[in-house]
């Protein structure tokens, strides 16, 4: 019982990146910072130390973790018809960003889990001196209670505190709280929709009536008009929503959704996503033309048509396209490693030193992608290149937590790599941090 406890609290407040499925999509990636970096910047939080994952589940919710990460569900990002509804749960997130809320929350577990084991032990205790194990039971059951109460009182200020600087930044920005509101009579009614089987989200962020009140109380007051937020930002976010739905249902869905009759950049976008799944490819690339014609300039539709064409076997005219993506957007870190995987799948001499040139400088401008550090190595390993070949892998479990492969690939790197040189002190880092792993992870190994 005690076990069950913990691990329930260390899954609503210390959720792993690794331990969820995530999506990269740069178009997608790109509009979600749009939305971000102004939030960001009004609640004094550093825009550039702060990474948005997206995570595909179909619930509604989003949260902070391991510092300032901040997670979003697909299935909370398709509910919202608007992008002020959204923005409002980022603002929401970014409060306890800026209120240091998680940093607390760590604190606040420990203290938790310490309450529950003192608990057990007098519980246990009383147990032997009583010789009975229901009053043991019942030391053990108020004291998890009251830990749990504790804990939850802890949660509620900071939801509390989260509410008023997202309404603050929103304010800011001159966007009304009015999607926020929104997103919070959304949760509320799926609350009492489905009282046995509450949303994530509602398991993080207990949603009392006085907090929905005080949000509406705000709009109400505000000189903001009601649905204010960049118009711009619209299309963004039906051309998200269009094409997460591609990918994520099947394209007989995705064609109920979008029908031909809708011509609509968001339906031509979809269709084109669903006719490829199909796979039906010309009229999937018939699709991704008519937006081409309309925005020749627009690097995501070059990307999408080029990991269309890639994906059927059309490797030269992918490339050519992705290429134009880079030309129109050079520090999309996922467009460049898209590009340079193409570039080495074509397995031409010509292609291959472009292709580490562009892995290299997605690695220089996002250097936590695994499968980016994973090319390049296949980059390197073609060209001859052990060394840095041996880095990259290095980097790679690195980065996947993988501290035996890290540890092996680092010494590897070492051994062949200039003494002194930049690669090699990086390949020592490496060496370091793999050490570090190793021990924190037989310390977690450990009986309790």
């Amino acid at each position: 019982m005690t076990r069950f406890f913990i691990l329930l609290l260390l899954c609503l407040f210390n959720t792993p990146s690794h331990a969820v499925p995530l999506i990269r999509d740069a178009e997608i990636e790109h509009t979600l910072r749009v939305y971000a970096d102004p939030v960001f910047k009004a609640a004094r939080v550093n825009a550039a130390a702060t990474k948005i994952f997206i995570v595909q589940d179909p619930s509604l919710n989003a949260y902070v973790a391991g510092g300032q990460n901040m997670f979003i569900h697909t299935g909370l990002i398709m509910e919202t018809a608007t992008p002020d509804v959204l923005i409002g749960v980022m603002a929401h997130e970014t409060g306890h960003i800026a209120g240091g809320h998680l940093a607390r929350g760590t604190e606040q577990l420990k203290n938790a889990q310490l309450g529950s084991v003192l608990t057990f032990v007098l519980g246990a205790a009383t147990a032997v001196a009583a010789k009975n194990t229901d009053a043991a039971a019942g030391v053990i059951m108020g004291g998890q209670n009251a830990v749990m109460k504790n804990l939850l009182t802890f949660t509620r200020a900071n939801e509390q505190a989260a509410d008023q600087s997202a309404l603050n930044s929103l304010d800011k920005l001159g966007i009304s709280a009015e999607g926020m509101l929104r997103m919070f009579e959304i949760l509320r009614r799926n609350e009492r929709l489905h009282p046995n089987s509450p949303d994530p989200y509602m398991l993080t962020h207990p949603l009392a009536s006085e907090r929905v009140d005080f949000v509406r109380e705000h709009t109400q007051k505000s000189k903001i008009p009601l649905g204010q937020y960049p118009k711009h930002y619209l299309i963004l976010h039906q051309r998200m929503v269009a094409k997460l739905y591609g990918f994520i249902q099947t394209p007989e869905k995705t064609l109920q959704k979008y029908p031909t009759s809708d011509k609509s950049v968001a339906a031509r976008l979809a269709r084109a996503i669903a006719y490829y799944k199909m796979p039906d490819i010309e009229h999937s690339i018939a699709e991704i033309n008519s937006l081409l014609a309309e925005a020749p300039n627009d690097p995501f539709f070059h990307e999408l048509k080029g990991q269309i064409l890639f994906e059927n076997n059309r490797v030269g005219e992918a490339i050519k396209e992705y290429q134009m993506a880079v030309k129109l957007l050079p520090d999309s870190a996922l467009i460049l490693a898209d590009l340079g995987k193409i570039e080495i799948a074509q397995d031409l001499p010509s292609t291959l030193q472009p292709a580490i040139t562009h892995l290299e400088k997605s690695t220089i401008i996002d250097n936590s992608n695994p499968q980016t550090w994973r090319l390049l190595a296949t980059a390197y390993g073609k060209a001859g290149n052990l060394p840095m070949s041996y880095l990259a892998l290095a980097e790679e479990a690195s980065l996947n937590n993988d501290a035996k492969t890290a540890l092996q690939m680092a010494n590897q790197a070492i051994n062949t790599l200039k003494d002194g040189s930049p690669a090699r002190r990086r390949a020592e880092d490496i060496k370091t941090q793999a050490i570090e792993m190793k021990k924190e992870a037989e310390k977690d190994d450990m009986p309790f």
